[in-house]
């Protein structure tokens, strides 16, 4: 039996190899992503695919699997949305001085 797609409150950005954005909305997009795309296979690899996977059999929270997958993306030098790359925050406040 195929497990339903789980979404996250939050979708991921990560900018991929190519410099390209790539957005994944949810664990089937991750899980997708690292059992087809990715070559390295080192422990922040092996705890997200885990992480995933338990998550997809209602095993772990769906928030653990997103923070395994964000922690396996920075490991792996890409950039995500959640580190301050893709521009400013809308509703941030007001400007800050450099004085």
């Amino acid at each position: 039996m195929l497990n339903p797609e789980l979404v996250w409150m939050t979708p991921v950005t990560v900018r991929v190899k190519d410099g390209a954005p790539q957005v994944f909305a949810s664990i089937n997009d991750a899980l997708e992503f690292l059992e087809e795309d990715w070559v390295n296979r080192g422990s922040k690899y092996n705890r997200a695919v885990q992480t995933c996977r338990r998550a997809l059999n209602r095993m772990t929270p769906v928030a653990i699997a997103r923070e395994a997958f964000l922690d396996f993306c920075r490991d792996a030098g890409m950039s995500t949305d959640t580190d301050g790359i893709f521009g400013p925050k809308t509703g941030a406040g007001g400007q800050h001085s450099l004085a």
